[in-house]
């Protein structure tokens, strides 16, 4: 298993913890398998890790083809996808499955004293198992 962090705003980790939102969209595929983990940070003004997900599935097409396929499970509006997604002749549709909130989360304040220069991922990063910040995750 292979385990990244990805950034994402509190209004959306809201809507994944509630179980609304099941698909994270992207306008650049992730290289990960299914099955990897991912750790959400949710950005400022939170600025912590609260859950994690496995990848289900990661589904590229054309943004006409996400939106009616995933459109619904991705939690925006039609105006904010289509804002999010022009110009773009393929994104990313990630499907969360395994949805967990942490018992502790892990505030940037942690994730820095594990990894001085931590600055949380614009896209994703992976977690490498040596990686003195992967130890913040499994401590």
């Amino acid at each position: 298993m292979i385990d990244a962090i990805i950034s994402i705003k509190p209004r959306h980790v809201e809507n994944i913890l509630s179980g609304k939102k099941t698909v994270e969209l992207r306008t650049r595929g992730l290289n990960l398998p299914e099955g990897s983990r991912l750790w959400v940070y949710t950005t400022l003004p939170v600025g912590k890790v609260m859950l994690f997900a496995e990848i289900d599935f990661i589904d590229r097409r054309s943004p006409k083809e996400i939106w009616r396929k995933y459109g619904k499970d991705i939690c925006i509006t039609k105006k904010e996808f289509d804002e999010y997604t022009k110009d773009r002749d393929q994104v990313a549709a990630i499907g969360l499955r395994n949805i967990r909130q942490l018992d502790k989360d892990i505030c940037l304040e942690t994730m820095r004293e594990h990894e001085e220069r931590f600055q949380p991922p614009q896209f994703f990063s992976r977690l490498y198992p040596d990686s003195a910040l992967y130890s913040a995750f499994y401590a």
